[in-house]
């Protein structure tokens, strides 16, 4: 079971000045194609979609 919080665990700063190049590095590694988020959804698509289970018990 998967816990879900919706809250930040620790206050980030706001920057005086955007940095666009940053942004686009920290969302590519959240969820990019090599992404936590994509990451985990191919583990679980893989495990679910198991075949021959009962042959390999």
């Amino acid at each position: 079971m998967m816990k879900r919080v919706n809250k930040i665990a620790i206050e980030l700063p706001y920057p005086e000045h955007g940095d666009m190049n940053a942004a686009a590095a920290v969302q590519e590694l959240m969820g990019g194609k090599f992404g936590e988020m994509s990451t985990l959804n191919n583990y679980m698509f893989q495990s679910f979609n198991f075949r021959g289970k009962k042959k390999l018990k």
